[in-house]
């Protein structure tokens, strides 16, 4: 009897010895204190389970501080619906020139707007959400810096295009940094049909060209760069899910990364996802809704008036409170 007592005391000390060096290495890992996330877990059990939708606005900012331009605007914008139950991922992505009526601009200024607010994330979230009639439950605001480091932790994200582009107008950082330099204003990028391999050397100029060509339909424009846009979302969700299948210790690098990113989620919040749906991740399918703009005030969501709006080039929504949108998003998402 006092041999087997010894020895299940010795297996309890071991499995203790082995949870307290786990606890360390993620400590060291993660650069928090030793129980942080034991104390996150344990809150975690105790509470009731996260709901299994959640509402994410992504805002794609493409900050200019140079000789030329002083910006703050997001070029990118985008609602997402992770379905959890479901395990759906539903992108909506919107013209950057919508006009809003009651703010009186773009869309794309309500990035910068929300800088003068006490808080930004709420005033973002009380604009999308009177846009979208959705309650906006996160906000991920991701800077092309950002899209560049993600870009280089992954080793990069391989997409298949079915039609190349080349743009021949692409602003030149040689020229932004100094105008006074002597280099040309603009510069040639090109992406061939095919497969083509981002990192961080070229997926900025992957989601930013739209002047390849005149219409979306070949891949210039402002929609042709959202169809773009959302291709690259599909293609890094994908990636993310391989490369953390098999290289787990690679949640490290990610961790790290979203800690910088500006964004309004609490560690509480991925912990609860985590233990509740963490299983579900690897099954996600990425549904991309398509959003019609174009010159037709009766089919298309959002139509361009012929006419400048404050002297700016807009899509305007067929009425002023965004019913039809906020219609087509919630029957969108309610099917199947």
């Amino acid at each position: 009897m006092k041999k087997i007592i010894i020895a299940i005391s010795s297996v309890i000390i071991l499995f203790l010895l082995i949870l307290f060096l786990f606890f360390l290495y993620i400590s060291k890992k993660t650069s928090r204190p030793l129980f942080y996330f034991p104390n996150l877990v344990l809150k975690s059990i105790n509470s009731p389970p996260p709901q299994d939708k959640l509402n994410l606005m992504i805002l794609g900012l493409d900050r200019r501080n140079d000789w030329l331009e002083k910006t703050e605007t997001t070029d990118t914008i985008i609602f997402s619906q992770i379905n959890f139950s479901q395990s759906k991922i539903h992108l909506f992505s919107l013209p950057r020139d919508v006009w809003d009526y009651e703010i009186k601009t773009k869309i794309n200024q309500i990035y910068p707007q929300s800088l003068k607010s006490p808080d930004k994330f709420t005033y973002i979230s009380d604009k999308f959400s009177s846009i979208s009639g959705q309650k906006i439950n996160n906000i991920i605001i991701l800077s092309t810096n950002d899209l560049k480091k993600l870009a280089d932790i992954l080793g990069g994200i391989d997409l298949y295009l079915n039609q190349g582009f080349k743009d021949e107008q692409y602003p030149n950082d040689a020229y932004i940094e100094n105008p006074k330099s002597g280099a040309p204003i603009y510069k040639t990028i090109e992406f061939k049909s095919g497969w083509n391999h981002l990192d961080s050397q070229n997926i900025t100029e992957f989601v930013r060209s739209r002047k390849s060509a005149d219409t979306a339909s070949n891949g210039g424009t402002d929609l042709g760069r959202i169809e773009r846009q959302q291709q690259l979302i599909n293609g890094l969700i994908n990636k993310l899910k391989d490369s953390l299948s098999k290289k787990p210790s690679l949640v490290f690098d990610l961790y790290h990364f979203w800690s910088e990113l500006e964004q309004n989620f609490t560690d509480q919040e991925l912990i609860d996802m985590a233990l509740k749906y963490g299983l579900n991740i690897r099954h996600l399918s990425i549904i991309r809704h398509p959003i019609s703009a174009g010159e037709d005030p009766k089919s298309d969501l959002f139509y361009h008036p012929q006419k400048f709006i404050n002297s700016q080039w807009v899509f305007i929504p067929q009425d002023q409170d965004f019913q039809a949108f906020k219609l087509y998003l919630s029957s969108s998402l309610e099917k199947p």
